[in-house]
C-alpha cells in the first residue's frame, strides 16, 4: 500500500459518513460542560469503528480513545474540542442547530467529526501503526478561564503520550480552502479574566458632595488603566487590556454607589503577564484611594500562551506538504491575541497546532459569528492530515 495516496484516497472516500457527522454534531450543539449527548454520539461511533480503548467521562464529558499498533512504539495524541457557544444561528442551513440560543459557531463540530473520521482511517491503517495514537475529545474549551483540558490531564489523557497535535478549522482569506497555517513558538495568548468591583456611597445627584461616586472612579480607571501597555510594556512586548462589561448606577438622579467592570489582559510573555495582573491592581488601588472609594479586585488567570514545539512544527508542515504539496501550506507571519485550551497540553508534552482554511468564500463570516458556515470540503483534508501526523510519528522519535 502506497501510504500517502492511501491516505487521501481513503479520506476523501469517507465524505458521506464526515458529512453525516457534521450535520449531526452541527445539527445538536451543546454548552461547555453540557456535552452530554454529544459525548453520548462520540462514544457510539468509536465502538462502531472497533479497536479502541474507551474511557469515558474523562474531565466531566470528555472522551479518551486509545489504539495500539501492528508493533510498539510511541505514542502520539490528537486532540478535538466538543462544545460550543451561546449564539443565536443564523446560517440558513438545513441542518442549522435544533437548540434555540446555542451553535457550533467556532467549529468544533468539524474537529470532532475530523477525529471521528482519522479514528476510523487509523483503525484501517492498524497494520501500519508503529506505536499507538490516542484521540482526546475534549469538553469546555470555551469556558475560558476554566477550560476542560487541565481536568482532562489530571485524569490521565495524557499519560505515555509523547507528542501531540491539534487543528482549527479557520475562516481566513490568507489560507483559502485546505491551506494549513503553521507557525513556530508563540501563535496564541494567554487569556485572563479581570473582575473589578468599586464601593462607594449613594447620595442625591444634587448633592453629589454627600456620596463617593463609584460610576465616575470607575470611568477613570478604565480610562487610566489604558496607560500601563503605553508606559509600563515594553513597546516591543505584546499586550491586550479590554474591559467588555460596565455596569453601574440604576436610576439617573442618584450618585452611583457600586460599580462593576469586567475584561480581559491578552499576553505572551509571563514576565509581562504578571506585571500587568500588578499594575493593574496598582492604578485601581489609587484611583479608588483618590476618591474614597473601596474596591474587590480578582485576576483570574486562565489559558496559557500557546507556545509551539519547533520540531513538532516543522514535522506537521511537511506533513501537509507531502499530502497537498507546497502551494497548500502557509507560514502564519504572526501570532494572534486569541487563546486556546490546547496550550495547556502544549505545557505538558511537545506538539504544535494548526490552522487548516475552511472557505473560499469572500463573504465569509468569521469564528463566533451566528453566521458562521465553512465549506465541507475541508473536512477529508483534516482527516488525511491527522492520519499523516499518527501513522508517520515513529521516524521522527
Amino acid at each position: 500500500m502506497n501510504l500517502k495516496a492511501g491516505i487521501l484516497a481513503q479520506a476523501n472516500k469517507l465524505c458521506p459518513y464526515l458529512e453525516d457527522l457534521y450535520h449531526h454534531f452541527h445539527a445538536n450543539p451543546e454548552l461547555a460542560n453540557k456535552e452530554i449527548n454529544t459525548a453520548d454520539k462520540i462514544v457510539k461511533e468509536l465502538e462502531k469503528i472497533g479497536g479502541y480503548d474507551i474511557k469515558k467521562n474523562v474531565g466531566g464529558n470528555g472522551v479518551v480513545a486509545t489504539l495500539e499498533g501492528a508493533c510498539k512504539g510511541p505514542m502520539v495524541a490528537l486532540r478535538a474540542d466538543m462544545d460550543a457557544l451561546a449564539v443565536e444561528e443564523q446560517t440558513g442551513l438545513k441542518y442549522a442547530s435544533n437548540n434555540k440560543g446555542v451553535m457550533h459557531a467556532c467549529g468544533h463540530d468539524a474537529h470532532m467529526t475530523i477525529a471521528l473520521g482519522a479514528a476510523r482511517l487509523l483503525a484501517e491503517c492498524k497494520p501500519y501503526l508503529k506505536g499507538s495514537v490516542r484521540i482526546i475529545f475534549q469538553p469546555a474549551e470555551e469556558l475560558v478561564p476554566n477550560g476542560g483540558a487541565k481536568q482532562m490531564i489530571e485524569e490521565g489523557a495524557l499519560e505515555g503520550v509523547d507528542a501531540i497535535f491539534g487543528l482549527h478549522v479557520f475562516p481566513d482569506p490568507n489560507l483559502g480552502l485546505g491551506t494549513f497555517g503553521f507557525r513556530e513558538r508563540e501563535l496564541m495568548a494567554a487569556s485572563d479574566k479581570i473582575e473589578v468591583e468599586i464601593i462607594g456611597k449613594g447620595a442625591h445627584a444634587a448633592q453629589p458632595n454627600q456620596g463617593v461616586d463609584a460610576l465616575v472612579t470607575g470611568a477613570q480607571f478604565v480610562s487610566i488603566v489604558q496607560s500601563i501597555i503605553s508606559r509600563n510594556v515594553d513597546p516591543l512586548e505584546s499586550a491586550v487590556l479590554t474591559f467588555g462589561s460596565f455596569q453601574s448606577g440604576n436610576q439617573y438622579n442618584i450618585v452611583s454607589e457600586n460599580c462593576l467592570i469586567e475584561g480581559t489582559c491578552r499576553t505572551y510573555d509571563p514576565k509581562i503577564r504578571d506585571l500587568m495582573e500588578v499594575r493593574i491592581e496598582n492604578v485601581l488601588s489609587g484611583v479608588c484611594f483618590a476618591a474614597g472609594a473601596d474596591y474587590k479586585f480578582k485576576y483570574n488567570r486562565g489559558y496559557p500562551a500557546l507556545i509551539n514545539n519547533p520540531e513538532m512544527t516543522e514535522y506537521a508542515k511537511n506533513a501537509a506538504k507531502s499530502l497537498f504539496g507546497d502551494a497548500k501550506v502557509y507560514d502564519i507571519p504572526k501570532p494572534s491575541m486569541t487563546a486556546e485550551d490546547f496550550a495547556v497540553y502544549l505545557k505538558s508534552v511537545p506538539g504544535t497546532f494548526f490552522f487548516l482554511g475552511c472557505t473560499s468564500a469572500p463573504d465569509a463570516k468569521p469564528l463566533h459569528n451566528s453566521g458562521f458556515k465553512l465549506d465541507e470540503d475541508v473536512l477529508w483534508r483534516g482527516v488525511a492530515m491527522f492520519t499523516e501526523l499518527a501513522l508517520n510519528f515513529h521516524k521522527i522519535v
